[in-house]
Order: structure tokens, then sequence, then C-alpha cells
């Protein structure tokens, strides 16, 4: 359903539970006070009518409820975990990768995660894509900034800031990659990505560049 046409089924809705049940108010007080012109008729129109708006009202936000979490629900209980990836997207993207369309393949994943904004393998496929692909450094930072918002499992955000620090360095930020790195080593030390990051620190306190050993990403990275 269009937004546009969501919203007014909303206000129209909305709107008639509203009408509905003050009329039913109103002429039932009339039936009970034996008023001139009072019509139980009319009640019963006016509590029916109430029903179906209420029961319109609430299919409407089944639908949305449904939309935006149900499959979620449903494929955490059948796999036993989280949600499956987006697969069929992934492979697209990486036929449009292998046929030279990068931006075709981050448009085709970007459309998923706008619908799905908590797939973060997707979200860090797309900053691998600018980082490898199109050596858009910026562009593959800012990505990497809004998917270490998320709360992901340990090694993954580990892994995601790792290369948030690489691209830092090459952004000539050696300050953002310093108190990145340190952030992980302090908060994720226990993951294979910090050991790394300890390593990049001693490189940037001696005054070197991390060297690429830090871009070698953990599963679920988005990595190659």
């Amino acid at each position: 359903m269009k937004r546009a046409l969501k919203v007014l089924a909303y206000v129209a809705l909305t709107l008639s539970v509203a009408g509905l049940a003050y009329a039913f108010s109103v002429e039932h007080t009339h039936v009970l006070h034996n008023r001139a012109g009072a019509s139980e008729s009319k009640v019963m129109v006016y509590f029916g009518g109430f029903v179906l708006a209420v029961v319109g009202l609430g299919l409407l936000c089944a639908y949305d409820i449904a939309h935006h979490f149900g499959w979620r629900v449903q494929e955490w209980f059948l796999q036993g975990g989280r949600p499956a990836l987006a697969t069929a997207e992934m492979e697209q993207a990486q036929q449009l990768r292998a046929e030279g369309r990068p931006l075709d393949a981050i448009g085709v994943l970007r459309e998923f995660v706008q619908q799905h904004p908590h797939e973060w393998e997707v979200m860090a496929r797309i900053a691998e894509i600018y980082n490898h692909d199109l050596g858009n450094y910026l562009a593959a930072a800012l990505e990497y900034e809004e998917l270490i918002k998320h709360k992901l499992p340990a090694e993954q955000w580990a892994w995601s800031a790792l290369h948030l620090a690489k691209l830092y360095g090459r952004l000539d930020q050696p300050e953002k990659s310093l108190a990145l790195l340190e952030r992980l080593e302090n908060e994720y030390g226990r993951t294979v990505a910090a050991r790394r990051a300890h390593k990049a620190i001693e490189q940037l306190r001696s005054g070197a560049a991390p060297s690429d050993a830090t871009e070698e990403g953990g599963a679920g990275t988005g990595e190659t």
C-alpha cells in the first residue's frame, strides 16, 4: 500500500472510530432518557459502524506490524536464531560487482537496507564495495560509522571498528583511528580483532601507518 493512501486510511478510520463512538454515546443517552426522536435502531447502526471501523483500524495496524517485524519473528523461530540474510540481494549485488557495476550493486543493497535497517551484513557489504571497488574511503567510513552504532555481536562490531580505523588512517585522521582502536581494545579485548587493534595501536604510536593486516576481516563483516 502506498504511503499516502495508508496515511489517508489511518486518518479516515481514526476519525470514523471517534465519530461513531460519539454518535453512539449521544444516541444511547437519548434512548436511555426517552428523549424525542431517540432510536434504538440508530444506536445499533452506530455501534455496528464503530465495531467495523475499529476492526478495520486494527487490521491496518496488524498489517504494518507484520510487514515490519513479522518476518523477523518468523525467521527467528524457524531457524532458532537470527533471521536469514538477504541471500538473493547479496548474490545479485555480487553479480553486478563482477560485471563492473559497483554503484548498481550498492543500489540493490541500499534498497534492502531501507526496508530492513538491522541487516548489518548488508550494511557491511555496502561499505566493502565503497572501499575496495570504488576506492571511496570517505563513503566507506561513513557506512562503517553508521554500522557500529548498531548493537552487533562482539566479533562483528570489533571487525567493523577495525576496518573503520584503517579507513581513518587512509583519510589522514590518525587521532580518530587511534581513539577507535583504543576503544576496541578496551571494550572488546577478547575478540580476534582486538589483538589486531593492539598491533595497529603500537604502529600508530610509533608514527607508522597501520599495516594492511588490520583489513583482514572476520566472518560476517562483508570483507573479502
